[in-house]
């Protein structure tokens, strides 16, 4: 089964319990009219630093360079976590916002982008691109620009279409607010991906590899991923002190003219931040 199935299969299911559920919280809504508001997520774990971490020297290092590539966030149950992680590691990322969820928590966009970690477009909502009209493509793509733009002071340039299904409405929206064609990622094994909850150490065989000179590896700090057991997440600082132990460094995505043979021949560099 394709990546792109498993993401639409695990997603149909979603969104059947999640239309479900909502059918009953509005059978219920009236007798909850005067409570307080319980729609706030619960925040997930954080990460302390380690002291091998503060011995960490400062600078990007020298040797093939990975881009770590985060889609459909921000959410108060992963994004906190990662952003500890980069932080105590010193690693830039690559941030692919979903705009739904940077307007639910526009502290954690700044935080991101604050820390030094590029900010990219990954739509209003997740939809599948083929399936809208050149007119609802533009409007998923701009809505989110604008608001990324308004939160952090910085426009976005660079697009990840969500499962990376491109459009041709998506793509002539793309060109007139001059943002990049699909940022694509590399993914050439047979590895789980963290959305379908392999554990951390099946995230840590993922990471080592997929990694090469150039590589983006695709993860996520929200949507599917948010149901995975919280262990998983422990994947993170350790695939980074592997990578690290294999001479890899840390850098972000930037478009660039010339296709990337290791990205599916995507407009786009990993360069050092």
């Amino acid at each position: 089964m394709s990546f792109d199935d498993r993401r639409r299969n695990v997603r149909s299911l979603l969104f059947f319990l999640t239309a479900l559920l909502a059918t009953v919280v509005v059978s219920f809504a009236g007798s909850f009219a005067g409570a307080a508001d319980q729609s706030e997520a619960p925040l997930g774990p954080r990460y302390t630093p380690t002291a091998a971490d503060r011995a960490l020297p400062p600078g990007p290092g020298s040797g093939p360079q990975i881009a770590l590539t985060f889609d459909d966030g921000p959410s108060p149950q992963l994004t906190p976590y990662i952003l500890d992680v980069l932080a105590a590691k010193k690693v830039p990322a690559t941030f692919f916002l979903q705009g739904s969820n940077a307007a639910a928590n526009p502290d954690l966009v700044r935080r991101a982008q604050a820390e030094g970690h590029v900010i990219g477009n990954h739509s209003w909502s997740h939809p599948w691109f083929p399936d809208l009209t050149p007119q609802e493509a533009e409007v998923e793509i701009e809505r989110t620009n604008r608001l990324l733009t308004e939160l952090t002071g910085a426009r976005p340039t660079l697009y990840r279409y969500p499962f990376g299904q491109a459009s041709p409405g998506g793509d002539a929206a793309l060109a007139r607010l001059g943002l990049s064609q699909n940022v694509h990622w590399k993914w050439t094994s047979n590895r789980r991906g963290d959305f379908e909850c392999p554990g951390a150490d099946a995230l840590v065989d993922y990471l080592l590899t997929e990694a090469e000179d150039q590589a983006m590896i695709l993860l996520h700090d929200a949507g599917d991923t948010i149901g995975c057991p919280p262990g998983q997440l422990e994947y993170l600082p350790r695939a980074i002190d592997a990578l690290r132990a294999r001479g890899f460094t840390f850098g972000v995505v930037e478009r660039s003219p010339t296709p990337s043979p290791v990205n599916g021949g995507t407009l786009a560099a990993v360069v050092p931040r």
